[in-house]
Protein backbone atom coordinates (compact mmCIF):
# COMPACT_ATOMS: atom_id res chain seq x y z
CA UNK A 1 0.00 0.00 0.00
CA UNK A 2 1.26 3.49 -0.91
CA UNK A 3 0.96 6.26 1.65
CA UNK A 4 0.00 9.81 0.65
CA UNK A 5 0.53 12.79 2.94
CA UNK A 6 -1.83 15.73 2.36
CA UNK A 7 -0.46 18.84 4.03
CA UNK A 8 -2.75 21.73 4.86
CA UNK A 9 -0.11 24.44 5.30
CA UNK A 10 -2.33 26.61 7.48
CA UNK A 11 -3.43 25.88 11.04
CA UNK A 12 -7.21 25.81 10.56
CA UNK A 13 -8.75 22.71 12.13
CA UNK A 14 -12.00 23.32 10.23
CA UNK A 15 -10.32 23.48 6.82
CA UNK A 16 -8.21 20.42 7.65
CA UNK A 17 -11.38 18.52 8.50
CA UNK A 18 -13.02 19.54 5.23
CA UNK A 19 -9.94 18.49 3.26
CA UNK A 20 -9.93 15.15 5.06
CA UNK A 21 -13.60 14.63 4.19
CA UNK A 22 -12.92 15.34 0.51
CA UNK A 23 -9.90 13.05 0.11
CA UNK A 24 -11.47 10.11 1.96
CA UNK A 25 -13.04 8.92 -1.31
CA UNK A 26 -9.57 8.12 -2.68
CA UNK A 27 -8.55 5.67 0.05
CA UNK A 28 -8.64 2.03 -1.00
CA UNK A 29 -6.54 -1.11 -0.84
CA UNK A 30 -3.78 0.62 -2.84
CA UNK A 31 -3.61 4.01 -1.10
CA UNK A 32 -3.88 5.37 2.41
CA UNK A 33 -4.10 9.11 2.99
CA UNK A 34 -3.09 11.12 6.04
CA UNK A 35 -4.06 14.79 6.36
CA UNK A 36 -2.09 17.10 8.64
CA UNK A 37 -2.08 20.82 9.37
CA UNK A 38 0.78 23.10 10.31
CA UNK A 39 -0.14 24.12 13.84
CA UNK A 40 2.24 27.12 14.02
CA UNK A 41 1.17 28.59 10.69
CA UNK A 42 -1.37 31.40 10.19
CA UNK A 43 -5.01 30.36 10.52
CA UNK A 44 -5.63 31.05 6.82
CA UNK A 45 -3.23 32.10 4.08
CA UNK A 46 -4.18 35.36 2.37
CA UNK A 47 -0.87 37.08 1.59
CA UNK A 48 2.64 36.31 0.40
CA UNK A 49 3.94 36.73 3.93
CA UNK A 50 1.40 34.12 5.08
CA UNK A 51 2.63 31.83 2.29
CA UNK A 52 6.25 32.22 3.39
CA UNK A 53 5.53 31.55 7.05
CA UNK A 54 3.43 28.50 6.19
CA UNK A 55 5.88 27.20 3.60
CA UNK A 56 8.69 27.30 6.15
CA UNK A 57 6.58 25.17 8.49
CA UNK A 58 5.97 22.60 5.75
CA UNK A 59 9.68 22.43 4.92
CA UNK A 60 10.59 21.92 8.58
CA UNK A 61 7.90 19.25 8.93
CA UNK A 62 9.15 17.23 5.97
CA UNK A 63 12.78 17.55 7.09
CA UNK A 64 11.87 16.41 10.61
CA UNK A 65 11.62 12.75 9.52
CA UNK A 66 14.80 10.71 9.64
CA UNK A 67 13.11 8.11 7.43
CA UNK A 68 10.27 9.69 5.45
CA UNK A 69 7.27 7.33 5.77
CA UNK A 70 5.20 8.54 2.79
CA UNK A 71 5.34 7.80 -0.93
CA UNK A 72 3.92 11.12 -2.12
CA UNK A 73 2.87 14.54 -0.81
CA UNK A 74 0.05 16.91 -1.75
CA UNK A 75 0.47 20.56 -0.74
CA UNK A 76 -3.13 21.58 -0.12
CA UNK A 77 -3.20 25.33 -0.63
CA UNK A 78 -4.26 26.92 -3.91
CA UNK A 79 -1.33 29.35 -3.73
CA UNK A 80 1.20 26.47 -3.81
CA UNK A 81 3.19 28.25 -1.05
CA UNK A 82 6.95 27.60 -1.31
CA UNK A 83 6.17 24.63 -3.57
CA UNK A 84 9.53 24.59 -5.31
CA UNK A 85 11.35 24.60 -1.98
CA UNK A 86 9.13 21.79 -0.69
CA UNK A 87 9.95 19.76 -3.82
CA UNK A 88 13.65 20.41 -3.22
CA UNK A 89 13.65 18.94 0.28
CA UNK A 90 11.12 16.14 -0.19
CA UNK A 91 12.51 12.67 -0.92
CA UNK A 92 9.25 11.74 -2.68
CA UNK A 93 7.08 13.42 -5.37
CA UNK A 94 5.18 16.54 -4.27
CA UNK A 95 2.16 17.99 -6.07
CA UNK A 96 0.74 21.43 -5.35
CA UNK A 97 -3.01 21.64 -5.73
CA UNK A 98 -2.75 24.76 -7.89
CA UNK A 99 -0.39 23.14 -10.40
CA UNK A 100 -2.56 20.01 -10.31
CA UNK A 101 -5.77 21.99 -10.74
CA UNK A 102 -4.39 24.01 -13.64
CA UNK A 103 -3.04 20.86 -15.30
CA UNK A 104 -6.46 19.23 -14.97
CA UNK A 105 -8.15 22.33 -16.36
CA UNK A 106 -5.92 22.15 -19.46
CA UNK A 107 -7.10 18.57 -20.02
CA UNK A 108 -10.79 19.37 -19.63
CA UNK A 109 -11.20 22.72 -21.38
CA UNK A 110 -9.41 25.33 -23.43
CA UNK A 111 -9.59 28.41 -21.17
CA UNK A 112 -10.01 28.33 -17.41
CA UNK A 113 -10.94 30.87 -14.78
CA UNK A 114 -9.99 30.77 -11.11
CA UNK A 115 -12.65 31.67 -8.54
CA UNK A 116 -10.74 33.42 -5.75
CA UNK A 117 -11.84 34.70 -2.37
CA UNK A 118 -10.48 38.12 -1.41
CA UNK A 119 -9.54 41.06 -3.62
CA UNK A 120 -5.90 40.40 -2.65
CA UNK A 121 -6.18 36.85 -3.96
CA UNK A 122 -6.85 38.04 -7.52
CA UNK A 123 -3.37 39.47 -8.27
CA UNK A 124 -1.77 36.63 -6.29
CA UNK A 125 -3.50 34.03 -8.46
CA UNK A 126 -2.64 35.98 -11.62
CA UNK A 127 1.01 36.12 -10.57
CA UNK A 128 1.08 32.37 -9.91
CA UNK A 129 -0.45 31.51 -13.29
CA UNK A 130 2.15 33.73 -14.98
CA UNK A 131 4.91 31.94 -13.07
CA UNK A 132 3.61 28.63 -14.43
CA UNK A 133 3.50 30.10 -17.96
CA UNK A 134 -0.22 29.40 -18.36
CA UNK A 135 -1.59 32.92 -18.77
CA UNK A 136 -2.51 32.31 -22.42
CA UNK A 137 -4.95 29.60 -21.30
CA UNK A 138 -6.50 31.63 -18.47
CA UNK A 139 -9.68 33.58 -19.15
CA UNK A 140 -9.72 35.43 -15.83
CA UNK A 141 -9.41 35.40 -12.08
CA UNK A 142 -12.74 36.27 -10.48
CA UNK A 143 -12.75 37.47 -6.87
CA UNK A 144 -15.58 37.11 -4.37
CA UNK A 145 -14.00 40.07 -2.55
CA UNK A 146 -14.65 38.45 0.81
CA UNK A 147 -12.19 36.99 3.37
CA UNK A 148 -11.77 33.22 3.54
CA UNK A 149 -13.22 33.09 7.06
CA UNK A 150 -16.49 34.59 5.79
CA UNK A 151 -17.36 31.63 3.58
CA UNK A 152 -15.80 29.08 5.93
CA UNK A 153 -18.40 30.09 8.52
CA UNK A 154 -21.30 30.19 6.05
CA UNK A 155 -21.36 27.76 3.09
CA UNK A 156 -24.33 29.63 1.60
CA UNK A 157 -22.04 32.63 1.09
CA UNK A 158 -19.67 30.37 -0.82
CA UNK A 159 -22.42 28.89 -2.99
CA UNK A 160 -23.81 32.31 -3.90
CA UNK A 161 -20.32 33.68 -4.59
CA UNK A 162 -19.44 30.78 -6.89
CA UNK A 163 -22.66 31.18 -8.89
CA UNK A 164 -22.10 34.92 -9.28
CA UNK A 165 -18.43 34.76 -10.26
CA UNK A 166 -18.91 31.69 -12.49
CA UNK A 167 -21.29 33.70 -14.67
CA UNK A 168 -18.70 36.49 -14.99
CA UNK A 169 -16.00 33.99 -15.92
CA UNK A 170 -18.16 32.39 -18.60
CA UNK A 171 -18.79 35.82 -20.11
CA UNK A 172 -15.01 36.25 -20.39
CA UNK A 173 -14.56 32.98 -22.27
CA UNK A 174 -13.93 30.37 -19.57
CA UNK A 175 -15.11 26.85 -20.36
CA UNK A 176 -13.83 25.32 -17.11
CA UNK A 177 -13.59 26.80 -13.61
CA UNK A 178 -11.11 26.18 -10.82
CA UNK A 179 -11.81 26.76 -7.12
CA UNK A 180 -9.29 29.26 -5.80
CA UNK A 181 -8.97 28.12 -2.19
CA UNK A 182 -8.61 24.76 -0.46
CA UNK A 183 -11.32 25.82 1.98
CA UNK A 184 -13.88 25.78 -0.83
CA UNK A 185 -13.66 21.99 -0.82
CA UNK A 186 -16.42 22.00 1.81
CA UNK A 187 -18.94 21.96 -1.05
CA UNK A 188 -16.97 19.73 -3.41
CA UNK A 189 -19.88 17.34 -3.91
CA UNK A 190 -22.18 20.16 -5.03
CA UNK A 191 -20.04 21.71 -7.75
CA UNK A 192 -21.96 20.26 -10.69
CA UNK A 193 -25.07 22.14 -9.50
CA UNK A 194 -23.44 25.58 -9.32
CA UNK A 195 -22.51 26.28 -12.94
CA UNK A 196 -23.26 25.23 -16.49
CA UNK A 197 -19.56 24.44 -17.05
CA UNK A 198 -17.26 22.09 -15.09
CA UNK A 199 -15.80 23.25 -11.78
CA UNK A 200 -12.58 21.58 -10.60
CA UNK A 201 -11.84 21.08 -6.92
CA UNK A 202 -8.03 21.37 -6.76
CA UNK A 203 -7.92 19.13 -3.68
CA UNK A 204 -9.28 16.23 -5.73
CA UNK A 205 -7.04 17.17 -8.66
CA UNK A 206 -3.99 17.06 -6.41
CA UNK A 207 -4.86 13.66 -4.99
CA UNK A 208 -5.57 12.19 -8.41
CA UNK A 209 -2.34 13.54 -9.87
CA UNK A 210 -0.14 12.25 -7.07
CA UNK A 211 -1.81 8.86 -7.43
CA UNK A 212 -1.10 8.92 -11.17
CA UNK A 213 2.57 9.75 -10.56
CA UNK A 214 2.93 6.94 -8.03
CA UNK A 215 1.04 4.40 -10.13
CA UNK A 216 3.16 5.29 -13.16
CA UNK A 217 6.43 5.14 -11.27
CA UNK A 218 7.27 8.74 -12.22
CA UNK A 219 9.92 10.56 -10.19
CA UNK A 220 10.91 14.20 -9.70
CA UNK A 221 13.96 15.25 -11.71
CA UNK A 222 16.98 16.31 -9.66
CA UNK A 223 18.89 17.60 -12.67
CA UNK A 224 17.52 21.14 -12.88
CA UNK A 225 15.09 23.27 -10.89
CA UNK A 226 14.67 20.76 -8.05
CA UNK A 227 18.32 19.70 -7.81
Amino acid sequence: MKRILVVNPNSSEEMTRDIRNTVSYAEDSSFSIEVVRMEKSPHVLESFSDYTLAGAQVIDYIKSFSDFPYDGVVLACMGDPCLYAVKEVSPVPVVGIAEAGISTALLTGFRFSILASSAKAKPMMESMVMMYGMESRMASVESFEIPIDDFMSDPDVLRDSIRRTADRAIEKGADVLLLGCAGMTMISKELSTLSSIPIIDPIKAGVEQIKALLNGGFTVSRAGLYS
